[in-house]
C-alpha cells in the first residue's frame, strides 16, 4: 500500500501544490499598467540615451536597464536578455500607441485601473521611505531575544516527521472519523486508497525554528511515536512524529536571522504608528453606510502593515503553497508569532 502512495506522489504533489494567486481581469490590469508605465516615462532627448525610436517615441537605455533590473537577469545572460527585452519594449510601445489611437486609454475602466495602480505605487513609496528610517537591531537586542527564547535556540529540537496531506471536501463523517481513529499513517493511507482519494505522503525534518508557533505548540505536546491531525481549511494534515533530537544552536549561528526578525518587527510597529498618526491627523468622513469608525481604522491600519513586506511593484507570479509545514522558510516564520 505504501508503494501505491509513492506511485501517486507526483500526481498528488501537482494536485496539492499547483495553486496560484488569482488576479481578476489580469489581461486588462497588465495592459493598463503598461499604459501607465509607458505614458509616464519622460522623453529623454540627450544624445546617446535613446536606443530606438518607435514612430517618434524613444526607448532609452535607462528604461532598458530598468527592465533588466526588474527581470533579475543573470550576469552571463545580459547580452541575450537586452535584445529580447528591447524587442518586448518595442512591441509594448506599438500596443500602447495603437490603444491610444483607439482611445482605450480614455475608457473609464482603464482610467480607474491606472489611478488605482498609481495610488498604490505612491503609497508604497511612502511606506518604503518610512521603513528605511528604522534602525537595525543592536547586538544587545539580538542577545536578549536569543536568551528569552531557549525553545528556539539553546533547547531547539529537531523533528523527524512523516505526513499525510489530503483534501477534506471528499470526506463524509464516517470516513473522517475512521481516519481520525487510525493508529498509523499507513492505516490512514489505506482508507484513502480504498475511497480513491488523492493524497500526498512524504517525510521531512523540521526544527522548532522552522515551524510556526501554533504548530510548534502541538509538537511540544506530542511524543515520539505519536500522531496528530491538523486542519488546513480545505485540507487535512496528519503528522506522525518518528523521532525528536536535541539540536541547539549558538547565537553566532542565528544572529543574522534574529536580526532580520527583529528588524521586520520594528518595521511593522513603525508602519502601524505612522498610519495611526496619519489617520489621527486627517479629517475622515464616512458619507454613506454607517460604520464603526474605530474598527474601520484598525482594519485599514492592519491591512497596510500586513502589506509592508511586499515589494514596491510585484513582478512575480509564484505558486502559492498554503501549507503548514511544507514550505522551506527561515526562522522568520517560526518566530513570527512571538512578541
Amino acid at each position: 500500500m505504501d508503494q501505491l502512495a509513492i506511485n501517486n506522489n507526483s500526481m498528488n504533489k501537482k494536485f496539492f501544490s499547483n495553486f496560484r494567486i488569482a488576479v481578476p481581469n489580469t489581461p486588462l490590469l497588465v495592459f493598463t499598467l503598461i499604459l501607465f508605465a509607458c505614458d509616464s516615462q519622460p522623453t529623454n532627448n540627450e544624445p546617446g540615451q535613446a536606443l530606438v525610436r518607435v514612430d517618434g517615441e524613444e526607448i532609452t537605455i535607462v528604461q532598458l536597464n530598468d527592465e533588466l533590473n526588474r527581470a533579475k537577469v543573470q550576469a552571463d545572460q545580459i547580452d541575450q536578455a537586452k535584445k529580447q527585452l528591447l524587442d518586448s519594449m518595442i512591441n509594448r510601445q506599438l500596443m500602447v500607441a495603437e490603444a491610444k489611437r483607439n482611445q482605450l486609454d480614455r475608457a473609464p475602466n482603464v482610467m480607474r485601473a491606472i489611478e488605482r495602480a498609481k495610488a498604490q505605487i505612491i503609497a508604497q513609496s511612502y511606506m518604503q521611505t518610512t521603513l528605511n528610517q528604522v534602525n537595525e537591531p543592536t547586538d544587545t537586542e539580538i542577545s536578549q531575544f536569543y536568551q528569552e527564547h531557549p525553545e528556539l535556540f539553546t533547547e531547539r529540537k529537531k523533528y523527524h516527521l512523516t505526513f499525510l496531506r489530503f483534501p477534506t471536501k471528499d470526506l463524509d463523517d464516517t470516513l473522517n472519523n475512521s481516519i481520525k481513529s487510525a493508529k498509523t499513517i499507513s492505516d490512514a493511507a489505506k482508507l484513502l486508497d480504498k475511497h480513491q482519494i488523492l493524497y500526498l505522503r512524504d517525510k521531512m525534518i523540521r526544527t522548532s525554528m522552522d515551524i510556526p508557533s501554533q504548530m510548534y505548540a502541538r509538537l511540544q505536546e506530542t511524543k515520539k511515536g505519536e500522531m496528530f491531525l491538523v486542519n488546513e481549511n480545505t485540507n487535512n494534515l496528519m503528522i506522525f512524529v518518528e523521532n525528536i533530537e536535541n539540536a541547539p544552536v549558538s547565537i553566532e549561528e542565528v544572529k543574522s536571522q534574529i536580526s532580520l526578525h527583529l528588524l521586520n518587527q520594528k518595521r511593522r510597529e513603525a508602519m502601524r504608528t505612522a498610519i495611526t498618526q496619519l489617520r489621527a491627523d486627517a479629517n475622515i468622513e464616512y458619507l454613506h453606510a454607517p460604520v464603526d469608525a474605530e474598527a474601520q481604522a484598525i482594519t485599514e491600519t492592519n491591512k497596510a502593515v500586513q502589506s509592508l513586506t511586499r515589494p514596491l511593484v510585484v513582478e512575480d507570479d509564484n505558486p502559492l503553497l498554503n501549507d503548514t509545514l511544507l514550505q522551506n522558510e527561515s526562522i522568520e516564520r517560526g518566530i513570527s508569532g512571538l512578541k
